[in-house]
């Protein structure tokens, strides 16, 4: 009932605003020039640097920036809508800007599409503001005087299950001083989540009875899911000439109400009197977290810009798991984190030609965890990350970019009395060649260490089932991560867009989960391990075009994929897949397609073989200055909730796994979002974040 009064409630401040007082416009008029067009370019390409200016048709369809970067269909990145993701076209995270001010996917989440002037991909900007990047998508938004904007936003799931988004965000200036605040709230209710799966032990103390292995089969047929997610947050933005400071207190809350599912069991031979698996992990977290921005440009070209993060988490978790009578695990667990992040960097600029930057990162990580129940113990994880580092960019022309990073890091991490310390470099190159508007080459070059996380090194041992147990492996050493990457992007036209890119990436003694035998032979203990080394060689050809006078857009992406692992899980691989996209655009109203083929693949180092069905959606939506109404069709002959498959062979223990959930099930999302101003327009800068806290090291 609590939901349905939120939804209506939402509803019916969407009708109250469309009442409100409306903006007031610029007193300055405009005035029509005959015989005269001026039409920007839709994209423009430099050498490290390319800008994407959106249609009215594209601004006014989007109820926020993900969708309209889905919109614009840019080749760079990976948009996934629904989701709400965005990536480079090789994976690699983003770090958002609006208007050079740092911002999350919320914030692109929460702004007003319409101000968008265009949109900015840069590869390792040496602009100060960017704060060392690697990638970033900046908004470029439109000035304004002075007042402020509210934006209301809704996304109700139908038919899979009753999922319902709420946001309100609200922004005023004053000024050099921005304030935001924000409110949201996230529901889900769902009667399809689990798992059908198949487990084989080839286990020694069982030959006796059972010389081929114990089979054990697992059938989902009852689940209940209940999420809410509260969210609030408050910031206060100063942008002066050359000042820019911002503070952000944000608090969020994520309920599992009910986390239960249950199923058919079958142990062949029949070894143990169970028939009925059943589990119920409900859980609560809590988090507050305070977050700082500071940037100050200095004479002569100098810059600073620093920044600090503090947050606390509180969480709780049952979990209990049962095979008939047996009691498989019945335990709570709490867990508090504390974790600070701070950041500094001074740059300095040498006739555009010459950029120097030297910054220090340093982060800090402590986590206690309490097991009360079957389980009894107390782990305790602290992990500290220190990284200084200095990076040199050149650019001779505007036909020529490079820039060098290299980082000397230090780490420790002590858990459950083993403590780790170790100093590693990170490098990082890359180099931008642009002989003509409508070319650009690229190449990159990285290396890093890669730490493991607090779930993975906490050694507390946790029973999955009859057979079979979890540990993490406090013992776990850090590995080597490697690549390098080539690309090639050409405009032949401002609406044809190809571009070819191939990464290589080698990690080296790489950890992943292990199955080995329990110490008397009856069972298979799950745990982290440094296991050999991967390879993974991959390849992608983004095309994007315009047709119509940018009335239809059109992106495909085909992509082959190479995995090959050593010694221990020695296997190799190699996988296909392709993405289209197309929409079309009939003045306030358009429509919209998607397919990706099914996929089945490695993910990064984990051993375990992915595959993925076919996901089709159709899109319809209408948009005008203030309102955007969306609607998805998803999957929409599809009526069975199986998901996706995840399969491992070793010599003691083989899985074939089927996920049962809403996702890959026919199903409909709507969106609707209104934004209305007051006063004369303002600077819209990046809107506030919503905070998820820090990961859980629980297991």
């Amino acid at each position: 009932m609590t939901h349905r009064i939120l939804t209506s409630a939402f509803y019916a401040i969407f009708a109250i605003a469309a009442m409100a007082q409306s903006e007031a416009t610029d007193s300055i008029k405009t005035q029509e020039l005959n015989g005269v067009i001026v039409q920007a370019d839709r994209m423009y390409m430099t050498v490290n640097k390319v800008s994407y200016s959106p249609t009215k048709q594209q601004r006014n369809a989007s109820a926020n920036g993900t969708m309209l970067l889905q919109q614009l269909a840019i080749p760079q990145l990976t948009v996934d809508a629904l989701a709400g993701t965005v990536t480079m076209s090789t994976g690699e995270p983003i770090a958002f800007f609006i208007d050079g001010v740092p911002a999350s996917e919320n914030d692109v989440a929460d702004m007003n599409t319409r101000d968008v002037i265009r949109v900015e991909i840069l590869d390792y900007p040496t602009d100060p503001k960017f704060r060392n990047s690697a990638h970033v998508v900046n908004y470029i938004m439109q000035k304004y005087e002075y007042g402020g904007y509210t934006k209301l936003s809704t996304t109700e799931m139908f038919l899979s299950c009753f999922s319902s988004y709420n946001t309100l965000n609200s922004k005023m200036v004053y000024k050099k001083m921005t304030f935001d605040a924000r409110a949201y709230c996230q529901y889900t209710n769902s009667t399809h989540n689990g798992t059908n799966e198949i487990q084989l032990f080839r286990l020694p103390g069982y030959e006796d009875v059972s010389p081929n292995g114990i089979i054990r089969t697992s059938i989902w047929d009852n689940s209940k899911y209940i999420f809410n997610r509260p969210n609030a947050s408050f910031r206060a933005l100063y942008q002066g000439n050359s000042t820019q400071f911002s503070s952000t207190l944000n608090w969020s809350y994520e309920g599992n109400r009910a986390d239960r599912s249950s199923g058919t069991l079958q142990y062949t031979p029949n070894l143990f009197d169970a028939d009925r698996w059943r589990t119920n992990c409900p859980s609560r977290k809590n988090n507050v977290s305070w977050a700082n921005e500071f940037f100050q440009e200095l004479p002569n070209d100098w810059a600073l810009s620093a920044s600090f993060q503090l947050s606390f988490d509180h969480i709780n978790q049952t979990q209990i798991m049962s095979e008939s009578d047996i009691t498989i695990r019945n335990l709570n667990a709490k867990e508090d984190i504390w974790r600070t992040e701070s950041e500094i960097d001074i740059s300095k600029s040498f006739n555009d030609k010459h950029d120097i930057s030297v910054e220090c990162m340093a982060v800090t990580y402590e986590s206690c965890i309490d097991y009360v129940g079957s389980t009894l113990n107390k782990n305790t994880t602290s992990q500290l990350l220190i990284a200084p580092g200095i990076a040199y960019t050149f650019s001779p022309s505007d036909k020529l970019y490079s820039r060098l990073g290299m980082y000397a890091t230090y780490y420790r991490s002590k858990t459950s009395d083993v403590e780790e310390s170790k100093f590693y470099p990170t490098v990082n190159f890359n180099i931008n060649w642009m002989p003509t508007r409508g070319h650009r080459l690229g190449a990159l070059f990285y290396y890093s260490i890669n730490t493991p996380s607090g779930s993975q090194t906490n050694a507390v041992m946790l029973q999955t089932d009859l057979l079979k147990w979890s540990q993490g492996n406090p013992n776990l050493r850090s590995y080597h991560t490697m690549s390098t990457q080539l690309s090639y992007t050409w405009n032949p036209s401002q609406y044809l867009n190809i571009s070819p890119v191939v990464t290589w990436i080698y990690k080296h003694n790489y950890y992943t989960d292990t199955y080995s035998l329990t110490s008397d032979g009856k069972g298979i203990l799950v745990k982290p391990e440094n296991c050999g080394n991967n390879h993974n060689i991959w390849g992608a050809i983004n095309f994007s075009t315009y047709a119509f006078k940018r009335k239809l857009v059109i992106q495909a992406r085909p992509t082959v994929s190479y995995h090959k692992f050593t010694d221990e899980f020695e296997q190799s691989y190699t996988s296909l897949f392709a993405t289209l996209n197309a929409t079309y655009y009939c003045g306030q109203f358009y429509v919209g397609a998607s397919y990706s083929t099914p996929n089945t693949f490695f993910n990064q180092a984990d051993p375990i073989k992915r595959k993925t069905r076919t996901q089709y959606w159709l899109m319809a939506g209408w948009g005008n200055s203030s309102w955007t109404v969306s609607a998805f069709l998803i999957n929409p002959f599809r009526s069975h909730w199986m998901g996706d498959e995840m399969m491992i062979d070793t010599p003691y223990y083989s899985m074939n796994t089927t996920t049962i959930g809403v996702n890959d099930h026919r199903r409909i999302n709507l969106t609707v979002a209104y934004t209305f101003g007051y006063g004369k327009k303002v600077q819209h800068g990046n809107d506030l974040q919503e905070t998820i806290g820090s990961y859980s090291s629980i297991r």
